[in-house]
């Protein structure tokens, strides 16, 4: 069994709240019930509430377009998102999908993190990048029992891999 809640101390904390306040950071580990009993109170501004009540996600996609009143995992009304601009839970980004998608390519410019690479890792990247289509063309080629070019894949591939 993992922490326990911090204000009723009965149940398991699956809801790990970190807030940074002048460079103070202050974590707070709460039960389901008891996050819900807080959401209330968790009205930390932030840019994202600015986004969404000057109509950013809603500008892109009609709001009754499949978006949930609440969120099934932790009872986060879709109102009280779009009024404080912050979600409740993991489940939230799924909840609110319709609406999310939309804004986070709007705000980021895509709705997946890729993170960035070292320069000296972008061979290593592209290096394997390269294996794999040559892997997947391999496993085709077998498919298609074209084994002469099967056998030319696995050469380029032990080749690439420095085998």
């Amino acid at each position: 069994m993992g922490r326990l809640c911090q204000d009723c101390q009965k149940r398991e904390a699956t809801m790990h709240l970190t807030d940074i306040k002048d460079s103070k950071k202050t974590e707070q580990h709460l039960c389901k019930q008891c996050a819900q009993k807080r959401q209330k109170d968790l009205a930390f501004p932030s840019i994202l509430s600015a986004i969404v009540q000057g109509g950013g996600a809603a500008a892109a996609k009609p709001e009754s377009e499949a978006v949930p009143a609440f969120c099934p995992d932790c009872g986060l009304a879709y109102s009280e998102f779009k009024a404080k601009g912050r979600l409740g839970c993991p489940g939230c980004y799924d909840a609110f999908a319709t609406v999310l998608v939309p804004l986070l390519e709007k705000v980021h410019g895509a709705a997946a993190h890729t993170g960035k690479a070292p320069e000296r890792m972008e061979q290593v990247i592209a290096s394997r990048r390269e294996i794999e289509d040559l892997e997947t063309r391999l496993a085709q080629a077998v498919e298609a029992e074209d084994y002469e070019a099967a056998a030319r894949l696995r050469d380029e591939i032990r080749q690439l891999k420095g085998e």
